[in-house]
């Protein structure tokens, strides 16, 4: 799916559409396709509010392998690697006065298996993923998924 959005609200509907689509054909608890949706979510907002700050693409591909569901994100935004976020001092302040906000890729990265990023080119890579269960069920090894829309 390679989507221009303008809003992180347009791409988090698309979002959640295909990754639960993805996470529904891998056969994946409601728990594991919720923590993939959460952080496919988080980086795909991020990459608009931060990376591109408004409008710009996104590339979203997704597969099912015996033993894991990947989403991976593309994107043209200047390089940044989501672990490299410190958010020390953010949770350093009073809860109750800090300003709301910056902990989502704290939450994103923690609530996946595995998280890799890789600079490709000029283009930020990001592969999410979730391990299946022994009973997994679903699409299958090696199958993806992907595509082209336009939002």
């Amino acid at each position: 799916m390679t989507d221009e959005a303008s809003t992180p609200e347009g791409v988090s509907s698309r979002v959640a559409e295909f990754v639960c689509g993805l996470a529904e054909y891998g056969g994946l608890t409601r728990e594991q396709a919720y923590r993939l949706r959460l952080a496919t979510d988080e980086i795909a907002t991020n990459v608009l509010q931060h990376g591109y700050r408004g409008p710009g693409l996104l590339d979203l591909c997704g597969g099912v392998e015996p033993d894991r569901v990947w989403v991976r994100t593309e994107d043209e935004a200047p390089p940044f690697d989501p672990r490299d976020h410190d958010p020390g001092p953010l949770l350093a302040q009073d809860p109750i006065t800090r300003a709301a906000g910056g902990l989502g890729l704290v939450l994103a990265l923690e609530s996946l298996d595995e998280f890799e990023y890789e600079r490709v080119g000029d283009r930020n890579r990001i592969t999410m993923a979730v391990r299946r269960g022994r009973n997994g069920g679903g699409g299958g090894p090696g199958h993806g998924a992907g595509g082209r829309a336009h939002g």
